[in-house]
């Protein structure tokens, strides 16, 4: 009887974490924070366009951008500004490049160590660290 307890325990832990994940594509589970997550310096992987059922690879844009732990951001492409978490799926970056600040309101699918995919206007934008 024992043995079936700590089975169906584990059974509804597993069940509760795969029906709990935040983002659409998991992690399912993680001991890492999202801010511990997301810092990094991210490059482009692909770019996944749904509505079409198209995925690009290849001439992909070059930019990378860091996120940090205290939410500053920056880019190879000279813009500076900050990234903050709202609600439970949405990333916001603001930046500034030449006095012209841009705000963008991504909605997050995937944070992982090594796998950040981002999503906006039903075009899916997947990152790997540099």
């Amino acid at each position: 009887m024992r043995n079936f307890t700590i089975v169906f325990m584990t059974f509804v832990f597993i069940a509760a974490s795969v029906s709990c994940t935040k983002y659409e594509d998991g992690p399912i589970l993680t001991f890492r924070s999202k801010k511990t997550r997301i810092a990094n310096t991210w490059k482009y992987e692909s770019i996944i366009y749904v509505e079409q059922n198209s995925v690009v690879t290849e001439n992909l844009p070059t930019i990378e951008f860091t996120c940090n732990k205290d939410g500053s951001y920056s880019d190879n492409e000279d813009s500076v500004g900050t990234w903050k978490f709202s609600g439970e799926v949405d990333l916001i970056i603001s930046k500034s490049k030449n006095s012209v600040t841009t705000e963008t309101k991504w909605e997050i699918i995937k944070l992982a160590k090594k796998q950040l995919w981002l999503r906006i206007n039903k075009v899916e934008h997947h990152f790997i660290p540099k």
